[in-house]
């Protein structure tokens, strides 16, 4: 299957896609999409001579591809590479950006200054945009990866600057991220908009927190049981605990992982779940709450 979607460019405060929120929620940074709901991969997350296999097999199920920076994976070639499929599919466009870790792949704890975070965040967002121009288009949002992922529900701090970096590179992108208190938090600080993720193939704790990938029941390996899970978030916004109980989750997108059991079969299931899927678009948020000049680092 192949969509083909004419990419725009937007003017510094254009109007945005009727799907997206409307005057009366805009107290808060969370993204209001009035029907449907957005399913992203990470795409490009290869790296020199090593690929990445079965990134492409759920492209055709997705309307927005995550595309990694060079940090915690990627190069050149292969962004280039995974642009061209983002635009053969007509997908929307984010970024994915991690910790400066090819070996660990960015899933290994690293703590950097604030300032050096702020630099790695501008750092690949440029690259990503820079490249992305060449084909005609802008990224819409920004997925971080990994330990950087993690950090968002427990590190308020860490959740801010990553927000505030994202804010002064562009306050129409979409700072995608756990669907948890620090995220919306950390977007109504910087400004900007934010979308609270749920996943399919991964088993939750009571509080709503993924569960560790060193948990033995961290993953669910049944394509059924993926099936079952995103249904359940569909229907009822809510997913069975590993203890059992049934948690809700407020979120705006889903993520399809390219390495889901039986994962093209799985997402063609999902995507024919969402009668109206959508791809995160959004109007700046509280233009006059932060001038520039208080998008500050140290001060957190």
């Amino acid at each position: 299957m192949r969509r083909q979607r004419q990419q725009r460019t937007r003017g510094p405060r254009e109007a945005t896609a009727p799907q997206v929120s409307a005057p009366n929620h805009s107290n808060s940074a969370r993204i209001h999409i009035t029907h449907g709901v957005d399913l992203n991969t990470n795409l490009g997350e290869g790296f020199g001579p090593y690929k990445v296999e079965g990134e492409s097999d759920v492209l055709p199920f997705v309307t927005s591809a995550n595309i990694a920076c060079g940090a915690h994976a990627g190069d050149p070639v292969v962004m280039e590479a995974a642009l061209e499929e983002v635009k053969y599919y007509g997908l929307a466009l984010g970024a994915h950006i991690g910790y400066p870790d090819l070996a660990g792949f960015g899933r290994r704890e690293i703590h950097l200054s604030p300032g050096e975070l702020r630099a790695q965040v501008l750092f690949q967002l440029g690259a990503l945009a820079g490249m992305a121009r060449t084909f005609g288009f802008e990224f819409t949002q920004v997925r971080p990866h990994g330990f950087m992922y993690r950090q968002i529900w427990n590190d308020i701090r860490t959740a801010t600057l990553l927000a505030k970096a994202i804010a002064e590179f562009d306050r129409w992108l979409v700072f995608v991220g756990p669907a948890c208190p620090n995220l919306l938090a950390a977007g109504e600080k910087a400004g900007i908009r934010v979308a609270g993720e749920a996943w399919v193939d991964r088993v939750y704790d009571v509080n709503g927190h993924l569960l560790p990938h060193s948990h033995s029941r961290a993953v669910l390996k049944n394509a059924q049981d993926i099936v079952n899970q995103a249904a359940s978030l569909v229907r009822h916004g809510e997913v069975t605990a590993v203890d059992g109980s049934r948690i809700r989750i407020d979120f705006q997108t889903i993520h399809l992982h390219p390495h889901m059991a039986q994962a093209k079969l799985v997402a063609e299931q999902i995507r024919s779940l969402i009668p109206n899927p959508r791809s995160l678009t959004a109007e700046p948020f509280a233009w006059d709450r932060i001038e520039p000049n208080e998008i500050a680092y140290g001060a957190l």
